[in-house]
């Protein structure tokens, strides 16, 4: 290896499967109508959407419970 990066493809990306639940938080008019969205997501979608969301104010989770009902993360390559 010569240390440089390499960014992986598309179809990479695709195999790669979904180790971490990101569970984004909002908040509602009152407690009780509070919005949890959970999604699946691979370590670096992870990180990168986290980071995005974050810097945005949203409330932000990320552990490794992922479960097969979990939708994956919107507009996945926007993460890679």
């Amino acid at each position: 290896m010569d240390g440089t990066a390499r960014k992986l493809t598309d179809r990479e990306y695709a195999k790669e499967s979904p180790t971490r639940r990101i569970t984004v938080y909002f908040d509602g008019p009152t407690p009780d109508e509070a919005l949890i969205l959970e999604y699946a997501a691979t370590r670096a979608e992870a990180w990168e959407f986290t980071s995005a969301a974050v810097q945005a104010g949203l409330v932000v989770t990320v552990d490794n419970k992922v479960r097969p009902e979990l939708r994956p993360l919107p507009c996945r390559s926007l993460w890679h």
